[in-house]
């Protein structure tokens, strides 16, 4: 996720049950395409490494599992989206990809305790793991920026895209579809305001009603400007998807907004 324009903001954290999927029984058999980009591989990946609260079982992923992910990288390396057409097959087959290249980074890494996301000495994941996507040689930093947020824009797809830090919302066990891709990121985004837990038990984003404060995500603070610019903006996206207790709370009281410390921790089972 990183190279951001908040860089002093993470070298300063660096230290430091879900909405059920919608899904077909049977459908784990099903090839999962966007006219023409298959990536049943990797939706069949995520059934079977991926907890319904998004914990990834990266020991499996790096052993038995670790030739269907290598095709399914395959695939992405040589696709060509532009033939995709509809904008939402796009940003579908760009999620997909930044998700799997991330997981891949990750084992990469060696899958170690903390997300690598040096701002200078060290390792960064999001800048200098690079692989081929799309025919051409590209880093994490350069599908979210350069891609998803650049051309692709969607305030939502900041609940899709996953990082692989603890803090990130969780990595959603079915690959996205374009013809199914609406649904999924608003569930996405419904999840992580209203439903998703820390490791410690504790929600991800939160209203405090007592404090009349709502605390959100870090993501939001680097963000802001996807989210409409400012407090306004982020509290107008969190209502919007919060849920209907929290929404009711919203409507009638003035609630301010503050930003989570993030958890670099690696979001494995």
């Amino acid at each position: 996720m990183p190279a951001r324009d908040r860089m002093t903001e993470l070298a300063l954290v660096a230290s430091a049950a879900f909405l059920p999927l919608c899904t077909i029984p049977g459908r784990e058999a099903e090839a999962v395409e966007a006219e023409g980009i298959d990536s049943s591989l990797w939706d069949k990946l995520l059934r079977a490494n991926v907890t319904p609260e998004g914990w990834v079982n990266y020991t499996q992923l790096r052993g038995k599992d670790a030739a269907d992910l290598g095709a399914y990288l395959k695939i992405v390396a040589e696709a060509d989206p532009a033939k995709l057409g509809d904008v939402n097959n796009q940003r579908a087959f760009w999620i997909n990809a930044y998700n799997a290249l991330c997981v891949q980074a990750m084992i990469d890494e060696g899958v170690p305790a903390e997300v690598p996301h040096a701002r200078v000495f060290g390792t960064n994941i999001f800048t200098q793991r690079k692989r081929k996507v799309a025919g051409t040689v590209r880093s994490l930093d350069d599908i979210e920026h350069g891609i998803l947020r650049k051309d692709l824009k969607d305030p939502r797809l900041h609940a899709a895209l996953v990082c692989g830090a603890r803090s990130c919302p969780r990595l959603r066990p079915e690959a996205f579809r374009g013809d199914q891709l609406d649904r999924q990121l608003d569930e996405e985004a419904r999840s992580w305001i209203g439903v998703e837990k820390t490791e410690k038990g504790g929600r991800k984003n939160y209203l405090d009603r007592k404090e009349r404060v709502f605390y959100v995500s870090r993501i939001f603070y680097w963000y802001s400007e996807d989210f409409g610019g400012g407090d306004a903006g982020v509290l107008d996206f969190v209502t919007k998807y919060a849920d209907d207790s929290d929404r009711e709370f919203l409507a009638k009281n003035k609630v301010s907004v503050e930003y989570l410390d993030y958890d670099w921790s690696t979001n494995k089972q």
